[in-house]
């Protein structure tokens, strides 16, 4: 799902088409409906790369803090080995040491640990413990470069998929303001051509595209709002008229608004390129910031958006946008 009524004027070189003054309303929809397809499949495709990113992402998390944890027992293991090995060789039973190092398999290994239980069962496990940690390192080393090429995979696609993206919105948003006045008339109010049923406005001015990602695997946590992809730079606006709470550059989440609306609920903005406003009253359709990705979204620049009802704890916004955009 993503903003159909927003690309409503966005024809294209993209799906083709004339774009001279005889082509008819009708026309113009279907070739929005067309352009709004191909975002919205291109959309469908980052979040679904997002999550093999996230995916690959933890699987070497997992892999790293499990080779630290063994890495650490080893060297442990390694002290204890050690003096075992002096007390054999003091005790004159150099041949046990040269089995026991000379082993290159578990097997072998097995004999010779069984051959030094004669003398001590403590002395066998700690030799078989050790042997088994470092085939163990060596087994998740492997698996850890595996991992780091499907990381690096998946993040090449995404950067892939989101330039390929920003030249499609680039493309509508060239035609955009133009095709808005054949539309909806050139004197019509700008707020009056994004504006939607019960005085809302959809956040993001522009051409848009998102999907319900509500849930969705994210780093240490899930998804709290929806990604509505656009242009760098399109105009984000007041979903409602309401009370700025919060301005601020914050870590992970970029450049951040936090709308308290007239009507109860609390609206986050994240990720923009630029906050207009620092504070204070805002009406809604004003615009307040612009699309971008600072924070942890660089390369793909989206508007996460979340929905708070009565201020309190996120809900899924994906159903409120959906009726707006």
């Amino acid at each position: 799902m993503a903003a159909a009524a927003l690309l409503l004027v966005a024809v294209t070189p993209l799906v083709g088409g004339s774009a001279s003054g005889a082509e008819s309303i009708g026309d113009l929809k279907a070739r929005m409906a067309a352009a709004q397809a191909r975002l919205d499949e291109s959309t469908a495709k980052i979040e679904e790369l997002e999550d093999h990113l996230e995916h690959a992402t933890h699987e070497v998390e997992e892999i790293e803090a499990r080779m630290e944890q063994i890495e650490k027992k080893d060297a442990k293991l390694e002290a204890v080995v050690v003096e075992r090995a002096k007390l054999l060789y003091m005790s004159g039973r150099g041949d046990m040491l040269e089995a026991l190092f000379g082993a290159n398999t578990f097997s072998e290994l097995s004999d010779a640990a069984e051959m030094l239980s004669q003398v001590s069962l403590d002395d066998s496990d700690v030799f078989i413990e050790l042997a088994r940690s470092r085939a163990e390192l060596v087994k998740l080393e492997q698996n850890l470069l595996s991992e780091k090429k499907e990381l690096k995979d998946s993040y090449d696609r995404l950067k892939a998929e989101a330039a390929k993206q920003q030249e499609m919105f680039d493309a509508i948003a060239a035609d955009y303001e133009s095709m808005q006045d054949r539309v909806v008339g050139p004197s019509a109010p700008s707020a009056a051509r994004i504006r939607s049923t019960g005085g809302m406005f959809c956040p993001v001015a522009g051409p848009t595209s998102f999907v319900d990602s509500w849930g969705a695997p994210r780093s240490g946590h899930t998804h709290q709002g929806v990604d509505m992809m656009g242009s760098y730079g399109t105009p984000l606006v007041a979903i409602v008229s309401g009370t700025i709470t919060y301005a601020a550059y914050d870590g992970s989440g970029g450049n951040m608004i936090f709308l308290s609306g007239d009507d109860g609920n609390a609206y986050w903005y994240m990720h923009n390129q630029q906050n207009f406003v620092s504070g204070g009253r805002v009406s809604a359709g004003q615009t307040i910031a612009s699309l971008g990705d600072t924070g942890n979204a660089a390369g793909t620049p989206h508007l996460h958006f979340e929905y708070h009802p009565g201020g309190g704890s996120a809900v899924n916004p994906y159903p409120l946008v959906a009726s707006l955009c």
